[in-house]
């Protein structure tokens, strides 16, 4: 799905100096929101500003003052805009945040609290995009309901609309077959006088069904009464339906007549440019959603080529907007005919757009060139004047990670026949997002790809931070961390690889590799008499996984190794919102005698009310209690009350994180019984600590 966090958000500044707008741009750049931004101080420049520019979003100081939050209000209905306004303010209690909100603001945010306003600002920019789609929504379904009534006032069978029993709209076959002249006399009529008396009760309970959605079918025969008091034999065909706004019943009574070459110049009246002959864009944008649709649940992959005539305001300027319709259509020519096969529509009123599914990329290539190679050499000839246009062509792969947002597609295309024709046109180039581009639906297809190529390739690597103990435990305990290849060279660290792997559902994958390779790493050394402790972290989805005991019993049964010496690493976080998951995964565990250590742990409302539903051999203390130990008495004070807890609770604490002296010699105070970190051991590919270096 694409990430609407990653558009444009065009803000208006509406603040006391252009310094303090500059360092509010930057901070919400720095979020990572694209923001655009626009300043003005006072009404005049605002108005300016909204009058002539794009925006989404005002936000105003409410310290200017010489202009109030009602001024601001007044202007932009003046300028008939629709925006979202977020106050700005030094200090803000519920009297000023409640009376700027009757006033029409979205929200009141602190100067001081960007990460809040860039909270906000997400949240009005989505809200914003919403509005949008359902006011163009508003307008397509109202444009569809003027051609629909087009069509019943031309059609010749018989429709009408029916609220209640009563008539609210009939087209003139349907008053010419009960022999009514006037639309008036027949809203009059209920639906029910039009029938035989002895199917009356009959079309009640079909009406009565069809509304409890109850009916099998949506078609009756019935005996119909004429206003002259002949009977006719009819088939109603009956379907829920809204006019003006309105729930009623269209009723549909087909004619005997032939309405096959009729309907079939509607359809494609309906679906192509009467200019070129090529398809319109109304019916391009339904095929490109079906494309997209399908490439996104893996059916189909396509290529968008997006196609424009360069320099086509000068061709204007020559040849006049008649002439202009000779080079369109010529254009147009050449495309269908070199593309018969394809799906070429007119897109706008000088680009075109084709829907390519069963090319390889070298066929694209090919067409491409033969297309530009084409165009380029064609005389267009207009009155006494010769034309020789040239286009470009900007290239999009549809596959399964592309944005379901089709005019994101569209958008993304138009900027590279930009850039083409910026460079000077007669040109073909394929769209490459760039990193700050790219959706997370696309990010994160990636990063699948990736983890997916290099299991198939064994390009996965371990590496492995030791977990000591300064109590004087023996044993040697070890974190497995994973590392991914990737085939240019490059090596992404867990840390990196992990949110994307969730949301694609690869992170399991992962960990079964992890589980494997621990599995045998601890097989191998106890035949040499060497007992290694595998901490193994494990992802929401494996929590999640019913069928992971069973394997990982399986494993431990094939490699003949004890389950204690695998300890398992589940989140707080997963575990609170994944409790009957990670309760049956506890338990599965913990009959096979593996060891449990509820990681990130301390940060919850009441953390030792989980540790009761799962009682963990170990509890990792949250890095955030970590940073700044040295000098944070609060974070001191907090570890040792955890520390303290768990030790009458018979449960070990680890704490992460120790990468300097500092937090060492803190960590021997607050009551630990295990220590974690690079100033121990950076994570390595040896397992050649030197455990015996903290004992006493």
């Amino acid at each position: 799905m694409d990430s609407e966090s990653d558009k444009l958000i065009r803000l208006l500044i509406v603040d006391e100096g252009l310094h303090q707008a500059e360092q509010i741009t930057s901070s919400l750049r720095s979020s990572g929101l694209h923001v655009l931004a626009e300043f003005a101080d006072d009404s005049a420049s605002m108005c300016d500003i909204i009058v002539n520019k794009t925006l989404d979003i005002v936000l105003f100081s409410m310290q200017l003052e010489d202009f109030t939050l009602q001024q601001i209000q007044h202007l932009i209905r003046e300028c008939g805009r629709h925006l979202s306004v977020i106050c700005l303010a030094r200090e803000a209690d519920e009297k000023l945040v409640v009376a700027a909100m009757q006033d029409g603001a979205q929200d009141v945010v602190l100067y001081d609290s960007l990460e809040h306003l860039a909270l906000v600002i997400r949240r009005e920019a989505d809200s914003l995009r919403t509005w949008r789609r359902s006011v163009a929504i508003d307008r397509e379904l109202h444009e569809s309901e003027k051609r629909c009534q087009s069509l019943l006032a031309n059609s010749k069978d018989a429709v009408a609309y029916v609220h209640e029993g009563m008539h609210i709209y009939a087209n003139q076959p349907y008053m010419e077959l009960f022999g009514c002249t006037d639309l008036d006399e027949l809203e009059a009529t209920p639906l029910i006088d039009l029938i035989d008396s002895s199917q009356q009760d009959e079309l009640k309970k079909f009406l009565r069904d069809l509304n409890q959605n109850k009916a099998t079918s949506n078609e009756l025969k019935l005996k119909l009464v004429h206003t002259s008091g002949e009977v006719l034999e009819g088939l109603l065909e009956c379907s829920k339906a809204t006019y003006e706004g309105e729930p009623c019943t269209q009723i549909l009574i087909r004619s005997r007549a032939d309405t096959t070459e009729l309907e079939q110049q509607i359809n494609y009246l309906h679906q192509h440019d009467l200019v070129t002959g090529l398809f319109n864009r109304q019916y391009f944008m339904e095929s490109l959603l079906s494309v997209v649709n399908n490439a996104i649940n893996g059916e189909q992959i396509a290529t968008l080529l997006y196609i424009s005539i360069d320099n086509f305001q000068h061709i204007r300027d020559t040849v006049g907007i008649s002439g202009c319709d000779i080079v369109i259509n010529d254009v147009a020519q050449i495309l269908k005919e070199t593309l018969s096969d394809q799906q070429v529509a007119r897109f706008g009123a000088y680009s075109y757009t084709i829907l390519i599914t069963d090319e390889t990329r070298n066929d694209i290539d090919d067409i491409n060139h033969n297309l530009l190679k084409k165009i380029e050499t064609h005389i267009s000839e207009i009155g006494n004047q010769s034309i020789s246009p040239t286009a470009s062509i900007a290239i999009y792969n549809i596959d399964e990670n592309a944005p379901n947002n089709p005019g994101e597609i569209l958008a993304r295309a138009e900027r590279v026949l930009e850039e083409i024709q910026k460079a000077g046109g007669n040109q073909s180039k394929l769209y490459v997002p760039r990193a700050g581009e790219m959706s997370q639906t696309e990010q994160d297809g990636k990063v699948a790809r990736i983890i997916k190529s290099a299991i198939a390739s064994n390009s996965i690597s371990a590496l492995f931070q030791p977990i000591v103990s300064i109590g004087g435990s023996t044993g040697e305990r070890y974190q497995i961390i994973k590392q991914v290849h990737t085939p240019e060279g490059d090596i992404l660290n867990e840390a990196d690889l992990l949110p994307a792997a969730e949301r694609t559902g690869t992170a399991r994958t992962l960990d079964r590799w992890a589980i494997l390779y621990s599995v045998k790493l601890i097989a191998d050394e106890l035949k040499i008499n060497r007992k290694l402790n595998v901490f193994i972290p494990l992802s929401c989805d494996s929590i999640q996984d019913t069928t992971l005991t069973r394997w990982i019993a399986s494993r431990i049964g094939s490699a003949k190794i004890p389950g204690e010496q695998l300890v398992f690493a589940i989140s707080e976080s997963d575990v609170v919102n994944q409790l009957k998951a990670a309760k049956t995964l506890y338990k599965g565990l913990k009959q096979l005698h593996c060891q449990i250590v509820l990681d990130d742990f301390g940060t919850g409302l009441n953390p030792f009310q989980l540790v009761k539903h799962l009682p963990p051999d170990y509890l990792r203390i949250n890095k955030a209690f970590v940073d700044g130990l040295a000098t944070n008495q609060e974070n001191q004070n907090s570890i040792r009350d955890i520390t303290s807890e768990a030790s009458s609770m018979e449960i070990q604490c680890i704490i992460p994180g120790v990468h300097d002296a500092s937090i060492l010699t803190v960590v021997w105070t607050v009551g630990a019984d295990y220590v974690q970190g690079d100033f121990l051991q950076a994570p390595t590919t040896e397992l050649d600590f030197d455990f015996s270096s903290m004992s006493g």
